[in-house]
């Protein structure tokens, strides 16, 4: 946001701007190869807990881009099988939706994700669960896109009796099931928010870290 008042540039500051971007990038590439998780916790990851409670959303994740953005890698998740991925899946940066959103730039807003032809299946094979609504944005930090978060509302198959495999089809689900509902375009704008936010704190702590100002 701009200042309330008139303002103008320091030229000894302004010198010292790209020097301050360089630094940045070099600690934002040093922490995703160390200590991901340091990027994001705290502050950042409670406002994304906080959006994705707001939109009703079952769990999300935040992903991070790793190996020189070949791959996306969880580095946060607040639900019930967040230890079994968060930190080891490992996605590759231009297969599913997330990748997708991630390597375009463009939000997605989509519905009966699990029957996609972009969709990733192999998480959800892992965890027995069937991604059906799923937001995913992306967000910057250090000057470029560096991540996606993602919202999603799920289907356990333990809530599908009588299925043996994963189904490939709604006509597969017993008839008297109702999947969740799908996410809005109001709860898309909300992440929206979300992600430009986070990106701001954790350019905001790249660049107490570059000055050695963190407390």
């Amino acid at each position: 946001m701009a200042a309330p008042f008139s303002t103008f540039a320091d030229p000894d500051l302004s010198l010292l701007e790209e020097r301050l971007q360089a630094r940045r990038e070099q600690f934002a590439l040093r922490t995703l190869r160390e200590s991901p998780l340091s990027l994001i916790e705290g502050l950042p990851t409670r406002l994304i807990h906080q959006s994705l409670t707001g939109i009703q959303a079952d769990e999300g994740s935040v992903w991070l881009a790793m190996d020189d953005s070949q791959v996306l890698v969880p580095a946060w998740n607040n639900g019930p099988d967040a230890a079994r991925f968060v930190g080891r899946f490992r996605l590759p940066a231009t297969q599913g939706i997330t990748g997708m959103v991630f390597t375009g730039g463009l939000a997605a807003c989509e519905s009966e994700v699990c029957f996609h032809q972009r969709q990733n299946r192999e998480l959800d094979r892992s965890l027995s669960v069937l991604t059906w609504a799923m937001l995913a944005v992306p967000f910057k930090f250090a000057g470029e896109i560096r991540g996606v978060i993602t919202a999603v509302r799920l289907i356990r198959l333990h809530d599908l009796p009588g299925l043996s495999r994963m189904p490939e089809s709604r006509a597969e689900f017993p008839p008297d099931y109702t999947p969740p509902p799908s996410f809005s375009i109001a709860d898309l704008h909300a992440m929206e928010t979300s992600a430009a936010a986070v990106g701001r704190l954790i350019d905001h702590r790249l660049t107490a870290w570059a000055l050695g100002t963190e407390e």
